[in-house]
């Protein structure tokens, strides 16, 4: 996680080294989508999804295109994702238990759920509050082919026509999750989700056009993790890093205090930078520099989770200065002002 912060705010920053500008990355507590039960802190994680074995689901997987293994390789990169994202709440305690059951025949689809006596067995052997399932998974794709052609001139001067072959693959990846409270003996969340990516590849013949495509275990891979992330901030509040964009320059007598508060902002000490631009609103004479000081302050107020300081400084930013970026950034502010609200409810904060 901390490695790819860092190489996402290195890839910003060299985007925008050449636009007067610099980014920074925020850590932000974002809202789940549900609200689990107030004494469900510690979780344990099954899979009820694993295919039944036979001749019969061998065919299927090769009627369907997959590649071997692709379902068992997405099943675990669903659920170790899920167990990664989950790391990140301060809600929520999960523990791996490594038990599988049989799912349904098809993997699109969920068996009843599975009885209160086998969940209370698993919530007492790895001492837990309620019980994490992937109840399914199946995974398909199609591909197919478009041809184009062209006129390429050869060294004599003559014309041959030439064709490109396209190859495209629309990879789908299905799961359902519940999870089960035994003290209330409700399935507290029941979801489906559909994760689905298309590839496309081109060659000068067909077969090259789709060798030429991303493997197909691959795209399985990277939607199985991405349905594990999204469901574990479906059910809890996550830390997930932003990246935020300021000002570092500004013309005529401004451009000096300007860099050093850019500078300050470097070594970590947003605060004395803040004071740097607040004198800029002071004394600059241009209406930009202005504007791009409130921005910044808006942004400093936003790091340190004053919110309603940050919304009134973006929103300066934009009405009185005609800084046309901090019109979106007030946008930004106000859902995080939204989502603040959601979250103090979540964590108890403000009692419902």
């Amino acid at each position: 996680m901390k490695n790819q912060s860092l190489l996402l705010l290195a890839v910003v920053a060299l985007m925008s080294w050449s636009c007067g500008t610099s980014s920074t990355l925020l850590e932000v507590l974002q809202p789940s989508q549900i609200v689990l039960p107030e004494d469900i802190k510690v979780v344990a994680l099954i899979d009820r999804s694993k295919p039944e074995k036979g001749f019969a689901n061998f065919m299927e997987g090769a009627f369907s295109g997959e590649d071997f293994g692709q379902d068992r390789e997405g099943r675990r990169l669903a659920l170790q994702n899920l167990t990664t994202t989950l790391t990140r709440t301060p809600t929520l305690q999960i523990k791996g238990t490594g038990v599988e059951y049989t799912g349904s025949k098809n993997g699109k689809q969920m068996l009843p759920p599975l009885n209160w006596d086998e969940i209370k067995s698993i919530c007492s052997k790895y001492g837990a509050d309620a019980v994490i399932a992937l109840e399914s998974f199946d995974s398909s794709s199609d591909i197919s082919y478009s041809q184009s052609s062209y006129k390429s001139k050869q060294k004599d001067g003559t014309e041959i026509t030439k064709y490109t072959h396209t190859a495209r693959r629309n990879v789908r990846v299905y799961m359902g999750w519940r999870v089960y409270d035994p003290k209330l003996r409700v399935v507290v969340d029941e979801n489906t989700t559909n994760e689905s990516d298309e590839d496309t590849a081109t060659g000068d013949t067909q077969d090259r056009a789709r060798n030429n495509l991303r493997s197909q275990l691959t795209a399985v891979r990277e939607l199985a993790a991405k349905a594990g992330d999204s469901y574990g901030k479906r059910i809890a509040p996550v830390w997930v890093n932003v990246s935020r964009t300021y000002y570092t320059t500004a013309k005529g007598a401004d451009k000096d205090a300007m860099e050093q508060a850019h500078r300050l902002t470097q070594a970590g000490k947003w605060e004395e930078a803040a004071e740097v631009w607040n004198d800029l609103l002071n004394t600059a004479r241009d209406p930009k520099t202005k504007g791009k000081a409130a921005h910044n302050l808006a942004l400093a107020f936003e790091r340190n989770g004053n919110l309603s300081k940050a919304e009134d400084w973006a929103s300066k930013a934009y009405t009185q200065y005609g800084n046309k970026t901090s019109q979106n950034y007030v946008y930004v502010i106000q859902q995080r002002i939204s989502d603040q609200a959601r979250l103090d409810y979540q964590l108890k904060k403000v009692k419902p």
